[in-house]
Order: structure tokens, then C-alpha cells, then sequence
């Protein structure tokens, strides 16, 4: 976002000409917040995609200049874009912007525009792509434990507080693990509740409504954990690897790694966009014979060429430059939007029942330890093993990643984060087919 808070050169104007995003000084930011929010409450903002990046931009750079410096909560939930998260959430429960003006943001978010989808395809591409082939051949066999680590983990904590909590420890593994683990709410939630009625005789609505709350609670929860995971990596900087999954000792070559010679220009910031844009595309055709998520299969494709070495350089980091121009200037837009329109709050205020919420609680803290734990001993960072085979377990599929990894300012970790949520949640679709065929009475 290049929010700073220093001086403009000259005569030190202090605050008033602090940059508050994309290099804009105070003085000239708050007359376009102003501009923007009038079109916003006359009715005259554009409703297409003009219109939802004006706001987002503008009222999101603003968000993160504040949360970056805010002194408990920049330290330990996430700054400012957990804020613009956490600011999307109250716009919608308060309903603080006219109708026709959070029309235009969803639309553009999702079935619209689909924003999100394109900017995960420019962080997978970008992050696979653009990383050194040792690491990513070396890291893939060693990610999996992880991730079976966390969900093992997970299933005790689950189950022995359910149990402990009088809630039930079956209860808790079909109603709060699996729905957590399952990849979202539109490929774990949706899907998992027409396997639960079909394997109970009761209806959708009554198990999407059963377990939907765990799905949106696990989120937050694994958001808030994220960034209180990059805190302890701050503190104990031996147990991050600043988004990297393991130490270099276990990757990089004896010789070291050339660095490719790619100057950041235009035409590699497009060549990157045309190459995201390309392979997502590719995983939607594909989608037909392969029945798994676009996102997986655009996953295997860049790995496949990445190992391969089917592109030259320039356009390998070509991707590179595309996804640091996404982190720089949609991120906290993003968050924003995703507070605004895929977080159901009421949801949440309806299911803060103590007990429920301690068991979603420690079954998100038991993925966490677990991925940690296996990972450490597989030879990851633990900090970077919790994210990527733990947190981004627990969260709503691509939005979810999104703003866990934002929280722990990791977006580098993208493709290990949907290999998690996509490719994890479609295992766990089979876990709940089997769970509900054995403990199904524990649902009706």
C-alpha cells in the first residue's frame, strides 16, 4: 500500500503532508476521500468497476494509514489491513452505505468483476512462478505432514473439548472440525450440508444452518491468530522464516541461485497479468476432466511448469512483477470488500454462545499447534507450517487466505495457502462422507 508516515522534502509539513497510500500526501488524500464519499451518499457514484475501486482504494488506503498506527492493535491484531477487514464488517451490519453503492462493490468482488478470483490467480501464478526452482521442488513433500498434523491436532482438541465442555465430542468433530477444515462456504459449506442431509434424511437448510456458523466463526478466529502469529515471529525470530516455509540450508544450492536480470517494466507487469490471467483460464477448461477447483488445478499447472522449465525467465519473474503490483494496490481494497460482502456478522453475533466459541476456538488453536509442530520436525519454520498446513485450513476458501495471510503480512505464501484450502477442503468433503455414515445419529 507504500503507506508511510515520514516527512515530505522541504519544510517539514509533519502530518499534513504524511503520504497516506500510493505516494499521496494528507493535504491532497482527503479531499478525494471527501469527492468519493459525496458520490457515494448523492447517488452519483459510477456502478461498475470505476465506482467500487474508487471507493475501495480511497476509504481503504485511509483505514490502513489509521490501523498501521494504532499501538495494540498494530502489534497485535494485524494493523491497518485487518482494520479495512474488520471496517468492512461495520459497514454491512450498520448499513453506513446506500444500497445501490454495496451493489457495486459485490458485483465487483465477486460475480461481477470477480476481483478476488483475479487476484488470487495473480498471487498463485506470481508466488510459484517467480520462486526459485530448488525451493519449490523441495518444500511440496514436506508441506503435506504439516497439514495432516493440523487436522490431527485439530480432531483432539475438537473432540476433548467438546467432550470436556458437555457439548459432545462426535458433536464437536461433525459440527466444528470438519466444517472448519472443509475450504469455505461455497466449496466445503454448501456441498458438506447436502452430504449431511443426504446421510441424515433431514433437510439442507437445517444442516447448512447447523454447521455454517463454525465456518464463519473458524475464520475470523484463524484471522486473528494469524496475525498474532506474525507477532510471536517478530519476537522469536528464529521460528519464522519471514514467508518462507523452511530454513535455506534445506534448498539453496551450494553455489548459491543466479537472480534472473528482469528489469520491472510495463510490459513485465502485463506479461505477468497475461500469464495469471492464462493459466486460471486453463484450470477453468480443465475443470471439465479434472474434479477438483480451478484454483488446485492452476496450482499443478504452475508448479508443473515451473519444475519443467518450459518458461524463459523474463516471464517467469514477469508473474513476479505482477503479483507485487496486486500486493501493493489491491490488498487492503480487497479486505475491505470482503468484510463488506462475504462475512455474514449476524451469523456470528447469533452464535457467540460461550461454549460453542471456545470449541471453535481451540479447535482452530489446535490446527495451528499441530501444522506447527509436524512441520517443525519435517523441517519448516513453525510459524510459516501454522499458516500455510494450519490457519489457511480453517478459513472460507480464497477470501479467507486472503486476509489470514494479509494478517500475517505473508502473502508470499498464496499458492502453499490454497493448496491447503482448495485442495485440503475437497479431502475433507470425503472425511465428512465417511464421519456422517458413521455418526450421523449425532446429528438429528
Amino acid at each position: 500500500m507504500n503507506e508511510t508516515s515520514g516527512e515530505a522534502d522541504g519544510d517539514g509539513g509533519g502530518l499534513a503532508r504524511a503520504e497516506i497510500a500510493y505516494g499521496i500526501p494528507l493535504y491532497l488524500y482527503l479531499p478525494l476521500l471527501a469527492v468519493v464519499l459525496a458520490a457515494v451518499y448523492t447517488g452519483d457514484l459510477p456502478d461498475d468497476m470505476v465506482g467500487a475501486t474508487a471507493f475501495l482504494l480511497v476509504v481503504a488506503g485511509i483505514t490502513v494509514f489509521v490501523g498501521d498506527r494504532l499501538p495494540i492493535w498494530r502489534t497485535w491484531f494485524g494493523g491497518g489491513l485487518v482494520l479495512c477487514l474488520v471496517l468492512g464488517l461495520v459497514i454491512n451490519y450498520y448499513a453506513l452505505i446506500p444500497a445501490d453503492a454495496y451493489a457495486s462493490i459485490d458485483t465487483f468482488l465477486t460475480e461481477g468483476s470477480n476481483m478476488l478470483d483475479w487476484f488470487i490467480a495473480a498471487l498463485i501464478a506470481g508466488s510459484i512462478l517467480s520462486m526459485p526452482r530448488s525451493y519449490l521442488v523441495r518444500a511440496l513433500p514436506i508441506y503435506a505432514p504439516s497439514v495432516l498434523g493440523g487436522l490431527g491436532f485439530a480432531a483432539v482438541f475438537a473432540y476433548a473439548a467438546g467432550t470436556l465442555l458437555g457439548y459432545g465430542g462426535i458433536q464437536s468433530l461433525l459440527i466444528v472440525l470438519i466444517p472448519v477444515f472443509g475450504g469455505g462456504m461455497g466449496a466445503g459449506g454448501i456441498p458438506l450440508s447436502e452430504i449431511y442431509a443426504s446421510g441424515t434424511g433431514t433437510g439442507f437448510d437445517q444442516m447448512f444452518s447447523i454447521i455454517a456458523p463454525a465456518i464463519i466463526l473458524g475464520n475470523m478466529v484463524g484471522i486473528l491468530f494469524a496475525a498474532i502469529a506474525h507477532r510471536i515471529g517478530t519476537l522469536r525470530p528464529s521460528l519464522s522464516g519471514d514467508g518462507i516455509v523452511m530454513p535455506e540450508g534445506k534448498w539453496k544450492p551450494a553455489d548459491g541461485i543466479e537472480t534472473p536480470d528482469v528489469d520491472l517494466t510495463e510490459d513485465t507487469i502485463v506479461m505477468g497479468w497475461t500469464i495469471a490471467v492464462g493459466l486460471l483460464v486453463l484450470g477453468y477448461l480443465l475443470e471439465n476432466l479434472i474434479p477438483i477447483h480451478p484454483f488446485a488445478i492452476m496450482i499443478l499447472l504452475a508448479i508443473g511448469i515451473k519444475v519443467a522449465g518450459v518458461f524463459p525467465e523474463r516471464l517467469e519473474e514477469g508473474a513476479g512483477h505482477f503479483y507485487d503490483f496486486m500486493i501493493a494496490g489491491f490488498v487492503g481494497p480487497l479486505l475491505l470488500a470482503i468484510g463488506m460482502s462475504l462475512i455474514d456478522i449476524d451469523v456470528l453475533v447469533e452464535t457467540l454462545d460461550p461454549t460453542y466459541f471456545a470449541i471453535v476456538i481451540l479447535t482452530v488453536l489446535g490446527g495451528a499447534l499441530g501444522a506447527a509442530t509436524v512441520g517443525y520436525l519435517f523441517g519448516m519454520y513453525p510459524i510459516e507450517a501454522s499458516l500455510c498446513g494450519g490457519l489457511c485450513m480453517v478459513n472460507m476458501g480464497g477470501s479467507g487466505d486472503v486476509a489470514t495471510l494479509a494478517a500475517a503480512e505473508r502473502m508470499e505464501l498464496m499458492a502453499f495457502a490454497q493448496m491447503s484450502s482448495r485442495i485440503g477442503g475437497a479431502m475433507m468433503l470425503l472425511v465428512g462422507q465417511t464421519a456422517v455414515s458413521l455418526w450421523g445419529a449425532f446429528l438429528v
